[in-house]
């Protein structure tokens, strides 16, 4: 009788042991979920401000050029473009992580 008393102890403490970690195990999983969707916001936000650094000395060379020449030239409008292009990608993204934000 005794015995079987013990053995019903270990059972359930054993089920009530396999819940906490069942339960933690699922946390630590929503947690890294949550770590891996954040760690790619951060790089296409790295890559954004890479390329909008990029135009923006584009857009400084091709001034400079242009004033010392005293002339602008075709490549100050195509980097003027493309500064304005990354920039409007730029905000894009922004407004997107702002809405995300939002509604989560």
């Amino acid at each position: 009788m005794e015995i079987a008393i013990v053995a019903l102890i270990q059972g359930v403490a054993v089920a009530v042991i396999g819940g906490f970690f069942a339960k933690d195990s699922k946390k630590r999983k929503a947690e890294s979920e949550k770590t891996d969707k954040r760690a790619l916001i951060r790089a296409k936000e790295s890559a954004l401000s890479m390329k909008l650094m990029s135009a923006n000395t584009a857009l400084g060379i091709e001034i400079a050029r242009a004033v010392k020449n005293g002339t602008t030239n075709g490549e100050m409008e195509r980097a003027l473009e493309k500064a304005a292009d990354a920039q409007r990608e730029y905000f894009k993204f922004i407004n997107e992580i702002a809405a995300k934000q939002f509604t989560d």
